[in-house]
């Protein structure tokens, strides 16, 4: 993100990592943390056959580069239109998120083994006194602050959809639902994609989790708040948040990455 003129920015700490987990071989998350962009993303792929894997690293190689290219040219034209009512940091996320969509529906329609490949993705910019998060799919994005863990995405997918009109569902009926990991919005799916965009300010002590489902799906927020709180080296806040979602079980693919500003 260009820094603002008189306005102090506030330095960033990040650490990221991606375990397989403890019943898939392949691992087809992948993330990046890009701290001088100051971008950081998680994606989660989708469609077999090494297919999901191409996707999300796809998806973040995009992303960061369509980023880079803004830095290094800030006057270029701009692959989709903006969106004049919102941020620099939301339309460069927002544009970003359309060129990974664009990229991975281009490869997947030039190789019948990967035709249905797609992606979750959810990403991060942090700029002076604000920050934009956006995302498709169920890979999260999470605020610690205070003692105080707060979601910022919700979920496109089918469970989400049906708790909205059904919020009094319990835990077991939940777990038990046929439909849980479908996802309604991804990259791939569709020849266009709107990423759901979120935008507050930020504070010093800030910090922000972005994770694949294979970790939110077994580890409750409120464990997510100890690890995190309990541990002010976010190398090992992260790797311990690894290893609370593989003593769950692991029983997908398992990506955090944790970012502290100030």
């Amino acid at each position: 993100m260009p820094a603002t003129p008189g306005v102090e920015r506030p330095p960033l700490t990040a650490c990221g990592f991606s375990h397989p987990g403890r019943v898939r071989d392949d691992n087809e998350d992948a993330f990046g943390s890009f701290l001088e962009e100051r971008l950081f993303v998680v994606a989660d792929g989708m469609g077999g056959h090494n297919a999901g894997q191409v996707a999300s690293l796809m998806t973040v190689d995009a992303i960061e580069t369509f980023f880079r290219s803004y830095h290094a040219d800030p006057r270029q034209s701009w692959p989709h239109g903006i969106d004049k009512t919102l941020s620099l940091g939301a339309n460069l996320l927002r544009v970003g998120i359309k060129v990974a969509n664009d990229q991975v529906r281009s490869a997947a329609a030039a190789d019948r083994a990967r035709a249905r490949m797609g992606s979750t993705v959810v990403a991060l910019a942090v700029g002076d006194a604000q920050l934009t998060v956006a995302h498709t799919g169920d890979s999260r994005a999470y605020r610690i602050r205070d003692d105080e863990v707060k979601r910022l995405t919700r979920d496109h997918s089918v469970l989400e959809e049906m708790l909205a009109v059904r919020p009094d569902l319990k835990g077991e009926e939940v777990a038990a639902f046929a439909h849980r990991n479908v996802v309604t919005k991804s990259l791939g799916s569709k020849e266009e994609v709107e990423p759901t965009l979120y935008v507050n300010t930020l504070q010093r002590g800030d910090r922000y989790l972005l994770c694949s489902d294979g970790l939110w799906s077994v580890v409750p927020d409120e464990r997510i708040l100890a690890i995190v709180a309990a541990n002010p080296d976010i190398e090992a806040a992260c790797q311990l948040l690894i290893d609370a979602a593989n003593d769950a079980g692991g029983p997908d693919n398992i990506t955090a990455v944790l970012v502290r500003v100030g």
